[in-house]
């Protein structure tokens, strides 16, 4: 097969979670090389304008543009481009870190500084089995067992990715990380528990975790993680009441209760944490994406102080780092972005646009019956796709891609998986940008054989294909 080229360039690149494939056929076409940013559009090479509706990959979430955090960049690369904080340290780092315990619950006191989401939650679990293995109690050193939720996404790397359960990873490279187990999510709408609803269920979801640790036995599970809204799942976030009761499990059996917000972290969900307000308070966070804005890669894990003094000791050291951790550049920019989160009230807009936008897109319900629910919090949104109410059976995987396919062809950006289509657009949009994306969505979602006739024929023209 002859090489495909960009510009005479060959395409040597390899895409991240990308059939390459389909991919390289559409190369060129539609927004497969995007070229430049402006506000809350991304631009490709023909200057075709796309509304960000995915934030990238859910993390550029202030908008292109922003003049204060180039110039934070291009300052600190001129004074200190990087330092290691293996042993060291360096004012940004010191800086960030300080901020982060300042602006979450209060109940944390130290901070790791780390790349992306996946070092952020691979630092949670290490530190997890290091704690209990330091135990003055000889009976929670063999604590090593870590429970999830079933479908969760908190990664890539070899333990963030087991925490999933994920058959596909499995069988693609298992056998995965041993002493993980999963317990089915607290998926209201597609209860995988019980049918009779939620406050009937008794949160049997919640229950779950209990009867877990007892079946494994409590002296053998170190900790809890869950992400306050699953994402990748389908957003779908429980009852309040729900992390009162695991964090109390949590509590009563011993295990670290770690919330996994990177995704939620910083204003997504209309708070700046969703869980800076829960009681019992987790023992570890990770946040990520938004920390940055989305300008340059930058994860942080918080920890308390009680976690912290067991690490110390010669012996006791957290044997745990990466080369870029506290990278100066990206502290540098983190400081930036959380004060244009918090001066601009971000979290307060994503609300109060969100409720709007959700609201829009939930009236397209009379009108597209192939919409099951309309779910979320802030601009943390999903669309959840089904061909009957009743039975709530799901489309296959190439139908939901050719509802996105469709709505990129008409100018907007969005995430897509087998349940339906997501939207996560910057924190920062207006109604304005809201009924952008709802007219859109409006055409995009419509079936029968004339709609199917004028998705196919728009398909072909935007993206050149012979078959979908």
């Amino acid at each position: 097969m002859a090489m495909k080229t960009y510009k005479g360039i060959p395409y040597h690149l390899w895409n991240p979670y990308t059939q390459m494939d389909r991919f390289i056929s559409f190369l060129g076409m539609g927004p497969t090389i995007l070229t430049r940013g402006e506000g809350h559009y991304i631009y490709n090479d023909r200057d075709q304008r796309y509304i960000n509706g995915n934030s990238c990959t859910w993390n550029f979430s202030i908008g292109y543009g922003r003049e204060e955090i180039i110039e934070a960049a291009s300052r600190q690369m001129r004074e200190l481009p990087f330092s290691s904080c293996w042993g060291l340290a360096h004012p940004r780092a010191i800086e960030l870190a300080a901020r982060l315990v300042q602006i979450t619950s209060g109940n944390f006191a130290h901070v790791y500084l780390g790349s992306n989401g996946s070092e952020a939650v691979e630092t949670a679990l290490k530190l997890a089995r290091q704690y209990h293995r330091q135990s003055p109690d000889a009976k929670d050193r063999g604590r090593f067992k870590v429970i999830s939720l079933q479908g969760s996404y908190h990664g890539y790397a070899y333990g963030s990715a087991t925490l999933s359960g994920s058959e596909d990873y499995e069988a693609k490279f298992g056998p995965m990380v041993p002493g993980f187990l999963q317990i089915e999510p607290p998926y209201c709408y597609r209860c995988p528990y019980r049918k009779d609803g939620y406050p009937d269920c008794g949160l049997a979801c919640a229950q779950a975790l209990e009867k877990t640790i007892l079946a494994e036995g409590p002296e053998s599970v170190a900790a809890f993680i869950m992400e306050p809204v699953m994402g990748e799942f389908g957003v779908v976030a429980p009852p309040e009441e729900y992390y009162r009761r695991v964090g109390e499990t949590c509590r009563q059996y011993g295990l670290l209760f770690i919330a996994d917000e990177v995704t939620t972290g910083f204003g997504r969900t209309g708070k700046l944490f969703v869980s800076q307000d829960w009681d019992p308070q987790p023992d570890v966070l990770c946040l990520g994406k938004a920390i940055s804005g989305g300008y340059l890669p930058l994860a942080a894990t918080l920890a308390t102080e009680a976690i912290y003094q067991r690490f110390q000791g010669k012996q006791n050291y957290f044997m745990h780092g990466s080369t870029n951790s506290g990278h100066p550049v990206c502290a540098a920019v983190g400081l930036v972005a959380i004060d244009i989160i918090l001066r601009e009230k971000l979290p307060e807009n994503a609300a109060r646009v969100g409720t709007y936008l959700k609201s829009r897109l939930s009236d397209l319900m009379t009108s597209h019956p192939i919409i099951g629910e309309v779910r979320g919090s802030g601009l943390m949104i999903a669309i959840d796709l089904t061909r009957d109410h009743k039975t709530k059976e799901r489309f296959t995987g190439d139908e939901i891609y050719n509802f996105l396919l469709d709505a990129v062809s008409r100018g907007l950006l969005l995430s897509y998986s087998d349940w339906g289509l997501s939207l996560f657009p910057p924190f920062n949009i207006d109604e304005g940008i809201a009924d952008q994306i709802v007219e859109i969505m409006d055409k995009a979602l419509r079936t029968g054989a004339i709609a199917e006739l004028d998705r196919k024929a728009r398909l072909l023209k935007e993206f050149a294909i012979s078959k979908l």
